[in-house]
């Protein structure tokens, strides 16, 4: 007949097995934890446009996420890479037009971009192209007096050898969505042998009567 303490072992040995069965079955009944992912966001389409000045092709382009989208303006002859200019935007370029608006040779690329969100602001990237040289065109910041009441929604558009460029004017309780001001037109010319446009004129149209 086993001793007391051969019975108490054996039932001590017994739960234990029956302790590490239950141990395996419950950690391999569990699902392997998976790492969740959140795909990334598929970039909005780009911009291309393919525009010829007799010997040269300029193709724009613009790729990427919003708010970094890459701006790509390619100077060809006869399908051969003559230089690059390379910007980072903001918003999404709406069209690209090439313009005359000095006396000289040649002609001047501008890009018209828009920005994301309800402030929209719009601007222009200009260039100049010379074989496989090229330069920036630049819009000089608003002065104090345009800047009064500027709060983005620009638009631009070329009239004549002029650069046109209007927004709404708000008051300062005005909301976003309802400019109580007017329109400001201002007109920039880009003077001959310079790199940087030239305000020309600044009109305030009352708002349209009810």
């Amino acid at each position: 007949m086993p001793s007391f303490s051969r019975i108490l072992l054996a039932a001590f040995l017994l739960t234990s097995a029956a302790s590490c069965d239950s141990t395996r079955e419950t950690t391999t009944g569990q699902p392997n934890p998976t790492a969740s992912t959140t795909p990334a966001p598929t970039p909005p389409p780009g911009f291309r446009k393919a525009l010829t000045a007799a010997p040269y092709t300029f193709i724009v382009s613009s790729s990427g996420p919003l708010g970094q989208r890459q701006l790509q303006v390619r100077a060809e002859q006869d399908g051969q890479e003559l230089t690059t200019a390379q910007d980072t935007i903001l918003g999404e370029v709406t069209d690209a037009r090439l313009v005359k608006l000095t006396a000289g040779s040649g002609h001047e690329l501008l890009v018209f971009v828009q920005g994301a969100g309800s402030g929209s602001y719009g601007e222009v990237r200009g260039y100049w192209f010379g074989g496989q040289d090229w330069e920036r065109l630049t819009v000089p910041p608003l002065s104090a007096t345009a800047a009064r009441g500027y709060q983005g929604q620009d638009t631009y558009r070329v009239q004549g050898r002029e650069l046109v460029r209007s927004f709404p004017i708000y008051a300062a309780s005005d909301a976003n969505c309802c400019p109580s001001g007017g329109t400001r037109t201002m007109r920039y010319v880009l003077p001959e042998q310079s790199l940087t446009f030239r305000q020309a004129s600044l009109v305030n149209e009352a708002p349209a009567a009810l």
